[in-house]
């Protein structure tokens, strides 16, 4: 998930909309001088909700697959 503080007015309508609360006010200031957003990375589930509602396309959330596991075989 990418947040870009340039595009952000601070409007907050991605916190209110975020099912697992993980964007919270960052210390930051947007380009209007409104505080930006930030994200906790490991409670995101990638629902994308927060790219959907933002007036202003600053945030994408793009999935990034996991490289797959070998399976380990006993004998």
């Amino acid at each position: 998930m990418t947040v870009f503080p340039g595009l952000c007015k601070g409007c907050g309508y991605c916190i209110v909309k975020c099912p697992r609360q993980c964007i919270t006010w960052s210390e930051a200031l947007g380009i209007y001088g409104t505080p930006t957003v930030t994200v906790e990375g490991d409670k995101c589930i990638l629902c994308q909700s927060c790219a959907l509602v933002c007036p202003d396309c600053a945030i994408e959330v793009t999935y990034i697959p996991r490289p797959k596991r070998k399976k380990k075989y006993f004998d």
